[in-house]
């Protein structure tokens, strides 16, 4: 296989198509654009535009890749196209992954039109739309990303975004297109690497209201391992340009926190704070928006925070169910030594707990014999493996009704096997707010207050 573009004109815009009207106009007929136009997607005559971002629900929208598999697997476009223009003029302003995938199914159209589709193509066209459906927030295995060579094809795109979006740079993006085209033909011919997933994005702001601000240190990974470790709501520092400004996603992972953390509510508002307000810097999806990729924005990550965090806690308030707006905070005595479970720490605190850490068995089973009662008790499995007083703490627990729950990191024993040790269940990290509130909203009603949130073993 050949490198080239085989059946497609790529045509690198330096802006995007403000609607269809001038996408029409401005190309010819049996055109197609990927992710290229401020507008909707969809098939008007014989111009055709792939895109999930403007004018869509973002969670029923396929990927603009998913779209072309579609389009050429089901609806034969290339191969009813390509007898009235070759090549096809296929027309992009970046080189997302989701662009390159769509770009290369197109070029490669009769791999999909054939009755068996290689399964490994087909498992990266699958991945990167739920990916990409949930701007790249998707909880994953990030082991079977990099073993079936998902992050190793888009290594190409990871270096390009690293640079960030800029005039002039349509032999950068066409260049990027390329080199991934080289990788996804080695997939097919059986010679694909692996590239492991190695960053560690910076969390910046972590909001009591359950969103995040998070430096991505420029790798498009970061998000997938931010969704790994339980994280839904963010607001992402994608890179800081050149030009001191900055570029941001805005991502909600799940579209039943539209109540609380509400994307268009706050992109409207970091558009009304930026230095140029009346040039169209952010704009996106109900789930997944962002300043632009070009101009970027003008505000430093601590502005964002100080927008969002107002607008976020309100909705929040606004939305809490009435009996959690009138109930105590549930109190929560939390077993971890001073190195470890600082994450499970800050996810109980984030869910409303009321959380008072001892360092071991020994003085958790101290607190709960000081007469002060709480609602539930979280033990951190290194803590309780090698403290004798383990044993009487689950004992005392079990006689005063207060759940037991063991936080382990990994469960080779069996769950069975780790719940004979007497705790009433059992938490595996990653320590997911979901889990958390589970089991903090099935615990009992609030016992009489009785200054338990001035008590402090060994400090927090």
């Amino acid at each position: 296989m050949s490198s080239d573009f085989r059946c497609i004109d790529l045509r690198v815009v330096s802006h995007r198509f403000e609607n269809w009207n001038q996408f029409i106009h401005k190309t010819p007929e049996y055109s197609i654009g990927l992710e290229v136009m401020n507008d909707t997607p969809g098939h008007v005559g014989h111009h055709v535009h792939f895109d999930h971002h403007a004018g869509v629900v973002r969670e029923v929208t396929m990927s603009a890749a998913m779209q072309v598999y579609v389009a050429i697997r089901q609806g034969r476009l290339m191969q009813k196209w390509l007898q009235y223009r070759c090549p096809v003029p296929v027309y992009v302003w970046n080189a997302d992954q989701d662009v390159c995938l769509a770009a290369f199914l197109l070029d490669y159209h009769e791999i999909l039109e054939r009755l068996h589709v290689d399964p490994l193509l087909r498992w990266i066209v699958q991945f990167n739309n739920k990916i990409d459906i949930c701007g790249g927030l998707y909880p994953v295995d990030l082991e079977e990303l990099v073993r079936n060579h998902f992050t190793w094809v888009f290594e190409p795109y990871q270096r390009q975004r690293q640079q960030g979006k800029s005039q002039g740079d349509a032999a950068l993006v066409k260049q990027t297109i390329r080199e991934v085209f080289q990788r996804l033909e080695a997939l097919l011919l059986g010679r694909a690497g692996t590239a492991p997933i190695t960053t560690k994005p910076e969390i910046l702001y972590t909001s009591p209201h359950g969103f995040i601000i998070a430096d991505e240190k420029g790798d498009p990974n970061s998000r997938l391992v931010l969704a790994a470790q339980g994280y839904s709501n963010l607001i992402s520092l994608v890179c800081t340009r050149a030009t001191g400004r900055y570029t941001y996603s805005v991502i909600r992972g799940s579209p039943y926190d539209d109540d609380v953390f509400q994307v268009t509510r706050l992109i409207e508002a970091f558009q009304a704070a930026e230095d140029q307000p009346s040039a169209r810097i952010w704009g996106g999806s109900n789930m997944a928006a962002g300043s632009d990729s070009e101009l970027g924005s003008s505000l430093p990550w601590t502005r964002l925070r100080d927008i969002a965090e107002p607008i976020v806690e309100a909705a929040w308030r606004t939305n809490q169910p009435e009996a959690a707006r009138r109930a105590e905070s549930p109190r929560v005595l939390l077993i971890r030594r001073a190195a470890e479970g600082r994450d499970l720490h800050r996810v109980l605190e984030e869910c409303g707990a009321e959380v008072c850490r001892a360092s071991s068995c020994a003085e958790g089973f101290q607190i709960l014999g000081s007469g002060r009662r709480v609602h539930s008790i979280f033990v951190l499995a290194a803590a309780r493996s090698s403290d004798p007083a383990y044993a009487a703490l689950l004992e005392a627990a079990r006689l005063d009704a207060v759940p037991a729950i063991l936080c382990a990191s990994q469960t080779d024993g069996g769950w069975s096997d780790l719940l004979e040790t007497g705790p009433t269940a059992l938490l595996k990290r990653p320590f997911r707010h979901s889990h958390v509130r589970r089991l903090l909203d099935a615990l009992p009603p609030a016992p009489a207050h009785d200054g338990f949130g001035q008590l402090a073993v060994n400090g927090r």
